[in-house]
């Protein structure tokens, strides 16, 4: 069992469900505030966010402050803050803002990077799609290479690294999570839609990891892979039924 806030997150419990907001409110903060409120509304358990260092001007990017700001914002609507660093001074930033640091796939195969959260001594949520999904053999030895710089505290996800990815393969799933029963396992689905969410839910998926935007004619950096507000709705009340048993 992983504590996130008041959330644990285990398999037999609610779904933990996280609305990927990452870089799509595109340096804004009016629309991460509007991206923050449409994943309340729906019933997400925490807003996630992509924190890079402050001097990274390639993109639109939020400032330190600004996510300080987005944290309370969060606190107001009642839904987790989450973030994932992009670099080591965003691992210290966030330090007293998250519950819970969130690696993107690149990172755990980082041994410093992951060292350097371990020393904060919070939960990790780890996806793993930047090893080969089409080389089985790599990606377990990668993430049990991973496993051994860290606590029990850990989800993990299952992630293939492709925008959008169309093939899901449930029985590889389901593998994985086998493979990995000591820890609560998820998703972290780059899949058009809801239906391989759902999939996922349906065999042992602990958390769902989902990007979200403003509608579908919204230009975003993840817009091909973004659920729109009525589609993360239809996402969590689904869950939600499946939580209770009902699907």
């Amino acid at each position: 069992m992983v504590k996130i806030g008041r959330k644990e997150v285990m398999f037999g419990e609610p779904t933990y469900v996280i609305a990927e907001i990452g870089i799509n409110h595109n340096g804004d903060m009016k629309i991460a505030k509007q991206l923050v409120d449409i994943a309340a509304k729906a019933g997400c358990d925490s807003a996630k966010f992509q924190t890079f260092k402050e001097t990274e001007l390639n993109f639109k990017n939020l400032t330190y402050p600004e996510f300080t700001e987005i944290k309370k914002y969060c606190d107001s609507k009642n839904i987790q803050f989450l973030s994932t660093p992009h670099s080591i001074s965003a691992i210290d930033f966030l330090a007293n803002l998250v519950p819970a640091y969130k690696l993107a796939s690149p990172f755990i195969t980082n041994d410093y990077f992951v060292k350097r959260v371990r020393m904060k001594n919070k939960p990790i949520i780890a996806s793993t799609g930047s090893v080969s999904h089409e080389n089985k053999r790599a990606t377990y030895l990668e993430v049990n290479h991973f496993l051994q710089f860290i606590n029990n505290h850990i989800v993990i996800l299952y992630c293939i690294s492709k925008y959008p990815c169309y093939n899901f393969d449930v029985d590889d799933f389901v593998k994985f999570v086998d493979y990995y029963s000591r820890y609560p396992v998820g998703i972290s689905c780059h899949y058009p839609g809801i239906d391989f969410s759902v999939d996922a839910v349906k065999n042992g998926a602990c958390m769902v990891e989902k990007h979200i935007t403003l509608d579908d004619d919204f230009d975003c950096p993840d817009k091909k892979v973004s659920l729109n507000p009525d589609k993360l709705n239809e996402l969590v009340t689904t869950i939600k039924s499946i939580d209770r048993g009902e699907l």
